[in-house]
């Protein structure tokens, strides 16, 4: 009996020692994985900041938005954007047009305001000679952006036209919604920003890449 007593005692000592080693691997294994995790937060941070401090811009604008939008009346509005930050960029611009009416309890009602179409609600004039319409509701200018310098105007006029709307857009009030991305010109860091770090296959975006990639730095 006291043989078989000290032979379960033995097992049991046995099976603490590898349930401790285990344990501690398992801690050693976890403190591991924080460690690399902060080192990755601790990473992206940087260079978020980097970002933020050396890729500035600012959108330059000349319009003086109209009391009421008539139809078939062209109004000046201009935009550009300028370079303000510590380094040579290249940028894409979102510039979204808004049409709004307001209703006799205040409220503002939304109406489609399509640039597009064999029945388009508006007309811009887009500037095609120094920016790509990448069709993803982008703008891309076609040069870097260097330090201090301002692109040339994406558009200079909007119009709206009579024909393709309804009386629903009487009254209607015109606003832009616009937005700039820049990016570095380190190779190959506007595909990591903006297309997933993927070529495109097919156009517009492919004419794009073809105009930046020979613009880009080496790191």
């Amino acid at each position: 009996m006291k043989k078989k007593q000290k032979t379960k005692k033995y097992v049991s000592i046995k099976q603490f020692c590898l349930f401790t080693g285990f344990l501690v691997m398992i801690i050693c294994l976890s403190f591991g994985l924080y460690q690399t995790y902060a080192a990755l937060t601790d990473s992206d941070q940087k260079q978020n900041e980097f970002r933020v401090g050396n890729l500035q811009t600012s959108i330059e604008e000349e319009f003086d938005p109209p009391t009421i939008f008539e139809p078939d009346k062209e109004y000046l509005k201009k935009v550009t954007i300028k370079n303000t930050g510590e380094q040579d960029i290249f940028i894409r611009v979102l510039a979204l047009p808004v049409l709004t009416k307001a209703q006799a309890n205040g409220s503002l009602t939304l109406l489609p305001a399509t640039v597009d179409g064999p029945t388009p609600i508006l007309s811009i004039d887009y500037n095609l000679t120094d920016w790509t319409n990448g069709n993803d509701g982008y703008f891309y200018y076609k040069k870097k952006l260097l330090k201090g310098e301002q692109t040339t105007n994406l558009f200079t006029k909007v119009k709206m036209n009579q024909a393709n709307i309804t009386e629903e857009y009487e009254g209607v009030l015109l606003s832009f919604e616009v937005k700039v991305e820049g990016i570095s010109t380190t190779k190959y860091a506007y595909r990591d920003a903006w297309w997933s770090g993927q070529i495109p296959t097919s156009k517009p975006l492919l004419e794009v890449d073809n105009l930046l990639k020979n613009q880009t730095i080496s790191e």
